[in-house]
């Protein structure tokens, strides 16, 4: 995963924990991908396709990623 790829928001327990599982199926541009300290892809900051709550960059947890 890089900057500029699109992926698919997928339902997870990460997501409904965060109250945010409206956002699957949601397409977005990953915009900044962020790591662990040993190079584990945590997430990524994303920019979704529609706004969400008014905003349109949300962190997104991998386990969310498709």
């Amino acid at each position: 995963m890089k900057e500029g790829d699109t992926i698919l928001i997928l339902p997870s327990c990460a997501l409904k924990e965060m109250h945010m599982e409206q956002l699957a199926g949601t397409y977005a541009t990953v915009v900044d991908v962020v790591m662990d300290n040993d190079n584990t892809v945590r997430g990524c900051w994303a920019k979704l396709s529609r706004p969400f709550l008014n905003e349109e960059e949300w962190y997104i947890p991998y386990s969310s990623m498709g």
